[in-house]
C-alpha cells in the first residue's frame, strides 16, 4: 500500500535534490582545506555530526533554526511520519547528543537517514564567508548550521 504524503511539486523537488551528486560541492570546498567533510547519508545529520565530533575530539553545536529542509519535509514530520532508520539513528547518538528541547519535527529531520544527503563541512570560521560566496557563484546550496567548540559530542544551540 502506497501512501501519498507529498504533493507532486514537493516530490519533484525531493527527487531533483536526491539526484544531485556531491561532486561539485566537494570540488568547490577542496581549495578551502576543510577540517572535516562527510556526506550525510544513512546516519542522518545528527549521526554524522556525532561521528565527526567524536573522531575530532570536539563538540559540534548545531542551530536547528538554520537547518535547510526540502519543501514539505517539515509538514510530513509534523504529521508524525518517520523513516525506518529514525529509531536506529536515535539509538546511535543516544547519550552522546544533547538535544533536549528540540521540536520533534526538527528531530525527525536530523535523524532521518538520507540516501543522498549533502555534505557536512567543518572549516575555520574565518573561511566561512568566502566559502559561502564560492558556493553561491557555483550555484550550489549552502547553509551554515552550526559551529565547532571545545568539548565533546553533539549539542544544539
Amino acid at each position: 500500500m502506497r501512501k501519498k504524503v507529498l504533493g507532486e511539486e514537493e516530490l519533484q523537488a525531493a527527487a531533483a535534490t536526491m539526484m544531485e551528486l556531491n561532486d561539485r560541492a566537494a570540488e568547490a570546498v577542496r581549495p578551502f582545506e576543510p577540517s572535516a567533510v562527510t556526506d550525510v547519508t544513512g546516519f542522518g545529520l545528527f549521526g554524522h555530526a556525532h561521528e565527526m565530533a567524536e573522531r575530532s575530539g570536539v563538540c559540534i553545536v548545531l542551530d536547528p533554526a538554520s537547518f535547510p529542509a526540502l519543501p514539505g519535509a517539515l509538514a510530513v514530520a509534523r504529521r508524525g511520519l518517520r523513516t525506518g532508520g529514525d529509531l536506529r539513528n536515535r539509538e546511535f547518538v543516544a547519550g552522546a547528543a544533547r538535544i533536549e528541547g528540540l521540536p520533534e519535527e526538527l528531530g525527525t529531520l536530523g535523524f532521518d537517514p538520507q540516501t543522498a544527503g549533502g555534505l557536512l563541512i567543518s572549516l575555520p570560521a574565518e573561511k566561512g564567508a568566502v566559502l559561502e560566496a564560492a558556493f553561491a557563484d557555483a550555484g550550489l546550496p549552502l547553509a551554515r548550521i552550526g559551529q565547532v567548540v571545545e568539548g565533546s559530542g553533539l549539542a544544539l544551540a
